[in-house]
């Protein structure tokens, strides 16, 4: 600014010719400044005139003339006097008076060079930092919508101007944004300069659905004690309401709970009293009617002394079967010990040769005989202690059920037709029940078992093949009797056990075949790269269970899948197996030899039977496991033999169908097949 002005005001001279220099004064906002003025002539007796202008004003603010009271502008009314004869008194500076200020002095009576005296003065104000715009102590706005914060401050020198969170996080605030719930609390915007600081807080309310701060935690507690579980939740409008539930339940419509319950305003639960049925899931949900209220929950334990639950009235076992004596129990902690009484007197389990007592305190009978007859009442204890003995309950024996009608070995049907498969009991009071199960994965197809106890397939599933138990159970056991059903006419069953060999390019994969529908199959080997990607496949010739996967690259995580097929379409895909290829060795390893067929596999007829002769393979890389031995009738290949010993090169099969049959052999290398 300086250099602006000497371009664009002229300096006046002296008596001597030269002009004195500006002067620079310095003040702080609400103290009193003097600006001098620089007078060439004596003023003693003569008449003058002082006059003060600031730049950028045309007329002068300040006028004194003699005794006469000065003209002072408005925005120096009873701040400007004159000092001395001509300098002048500023008090109590503000900021807008910073800037350049001249003052003239004119000599009434001077005939030349009237106007040359006086001089000019730049007053700088320093001024702490003063908010000149500020939100409000508090601000309100709704979640999801916008909200804006201005903070303008001034002082001299220009002030910078930070946004800080809850007093300790600094933050880079937008002036406009969309407040979540996150977003409440504190903020304080500080104005800071070399000539002090000054802040200002604002505190933002976010109208919207609670959210928990202090969600429950899972509690164990011993029963009769008083049960705690904390839900403090924050929200605004504060008007908080708490519901509390049990599993599904509200708490207070959960009898033998609602009496003994209460919510804080805090809404923390207490349970009184606690009963072992009081166990299980706590769920707090807060609510002050605004959007979809939150909820979390605690799992309440209760430890209690053992105790026998639901002793029934009397005890059944099977006579000339193994039997149980059971005590039931319920203990929290587990129990640890049961003790027996029979007849009124302690039971000593050694005295009975075949019993014995297992880890969940019952009795086991190998043999049920007439000894086991009497009245037992059992106590169960845990490290809380007992709640006492059981009734007495006595021990009546029964006979087991008894088949009279049990299923074949085996059913062959074609599938949508129909299939009844026998099985009953004999007809003693009380009667036997008659159930059905399928070992493994459950049907899902429509079957009923008849008031004879046989089951009924109306129209045969796939899912409907497999092993099948009718049980016929009464009051004292069950027994059990299986048979396996083939349903033919159906697309292949899914490939089982899966493995996979894995190399560096390449991986060997083996299975064992599903049931082929009553047709051949064949399978195909699909596989691609870990995560998203197109599945490829490969062909498996026909009758092999295993394949060579080559071209992979290496340490690299593939995925494969079998799936089989015949005449009458596909079959389920296999389990998806995940491996990872090896990496390359830092040395040149030996070349990789497969393992190759057996050879020269010959048939010669003795008296005993038929002797299979055969060479090892030529080539293998790993120890044989063991050799195979197949043959078939037809289009089906069976076993003959699966556990032919690796050092083993001949068999000799008895019994066989004087018929011409065809034979095929092949080995495992560390239970793959090859």
């Amino acid at each position: 600014l300086l250099g602006c002005f000497r371009l664009v005001i002229s300096p006046q001279l002296s008596a001597h010719g030269v002009r004195e220099e500006p002067q620079f004064v310095t003040v702080r906002a609400g103290e009193n400044v003097i600006l001098g003025c620089d007078v060439a002539y004596p003023l003693n007796g003569q008449p003058y005139v002082v006059e003060w202008f600031k730049f950028g004003v045309p007329i002068p603010f300040f006028i004194n003339f003699r005794f006469y009271p000065p003209h002072v502008g408005p925005e120096y009314a009873g701040r400007a006097s004159l000092h001395g004869k001509s300098s002048l008194r500023i008090e109590k500076v503000r900021s807008d008076d910073q800037g350049w200020y001249e003052c003239k002095v004119l000599m009434l009576e001077q005939q030349y060079h009237t106007f040359h005296n006086g001089s000019w003065v730049h007053l700088t104000v320093n001024a702490p930092p003063n908010f000149t715009d500020t939100p409000p102590q508090y601000v309100e706005a709704k979640e999801g919508g916008s909200i804006t914060l201005s903070c303008v401050a001034s002082g001299n020198p220009k002030p910078s101007v930070s946004w800080i969170r809850e007093g300790i996080e600094p933050c880079v605030l937008r002036n406009t944004t969309q407040p979540g719930r996150t977003d409440r609390g504190a903020y304080t915007c500080r104005a800071y300069s070399i000539q002090g600081e000054v802040v200002h807080t604002t505190r933002l309310l976010v109208q919207g659905p609670p959210f928990i701060v202090s969600p429950p935690q899972n509690l164990t507690v011993n029963i009769s004690q008083d049960a705690k579980l904390d839900c403090l939740a924050e929200a605004y409008p504060g008007n908080l309401t708490y519901t509390w539930f049990w599993e599904d339940d509200n708490v207070f419509f959960k009898n033998g709970l609602r009496d003994r319950v209460s919510i804080l305003v805090d809404g923390s639960l207490i349970i009184g009293g606690v009963k072992p049925e009081d166990a299980g899931r706590f769920t707090c949900s807060p609510s002050n009617s605004l959007g979809q209220p939150p909820s979390a929950w605690a799992q309440l334990t209760v430890q209690y002394p053992a105790r026998v639950k639901d002793m029934p009235p009397a005890i059944y076992v099977a006579i000339g079967l193994p039997g149980f004596i059971r005590c039931p129990v319920d203990a929290n902690p587990p129990v640890t010990l049961v003790k027996w009484t029979k007849d009124g007197n302690p039971l000593r389990i050694e005295k009975y040769p075949g019993w014995s007592q297992m880890e969940d305190g019952s009795i086991h009978v190998a043999e049920v005989t007439e000894d086991s007859l009497g009245t037992y009442t059992c106590m169960p204890y845990n490290a809380l202690g007992s709640e006492g003995w059981s009734a007495p309950t006595p021990l009546v024996l029964k006979d087991p059920p008894k088949f009279s009608i049990v299923p074949g070995g085996e059913y062959r049907q074609e599938a949508g037709r129909e299939l009844v498969i026998p099985c009953a009991a004999e007809r003693e009071f009380p009667y036997p029940n008659i159930t059905w199960r399928k070992v493994g994965k459950p049907s899902k197809s429509k079957h009923n078992v008849l008031p004879t106890g046989s089951l009924q397939f109306k129209s045969l599933g796939k899912e409907d093949h497999g092993e099948w138990e009718c049980v016929a159970t009464n009051v004292a056991t069950s027994i059990t009797a299986s048979t396996h059903l083939q349903v033919f006419g159906t697309s292949p069953h899914a490939p089982a056990n899966v493995h996979a060999a894995v190399s560096t390019t390449w991986v060997n994969m083996s299975w064992e075949a599903g049931y082929d529908g009553g047709f051949e199959q064949t399978f195909s080997v699909w596989y691609g790269h870990l995560g998203p990607h197109d599945w490829l496949s490969m062909s498996v010739p026909a009758g092999q269970t295993w394949l060579v996967v080559p071209g992979l690259e290496p340490q690299t995580a593939y995925q494969f899948s079998v799936l089989a097929q015949n005449k009458l379409g596909t079959g389920p895909f296999s389990e998806v197996v995940t491996v990872n290829t090896l990496v390359f060795p830092i040395s040149t390893p030996e070349p990789l030899v497969l393992l190759t067929p057996p050879r020269c596999l010959t048939a010669n007829r003795t008296q005993q039977g038929v002797l299979l002769m055969w060479i090892p393979p030529a080539n293998h890389t790993a120890p044989i496991e063991r050799y195979v031995m197949e043959f078939r009738l037809g289009e089906r290949w069976d076993i003959l033999d699966d556990t032919i010993p690796a050092g083993e090169t001949e068999l000799l099969a008895r019994d066989l169908i004087q018929v011409t049959s065809l034979m095929y052999i092949h080995c495992f290398i560390r239970r793959q097949s090859c």
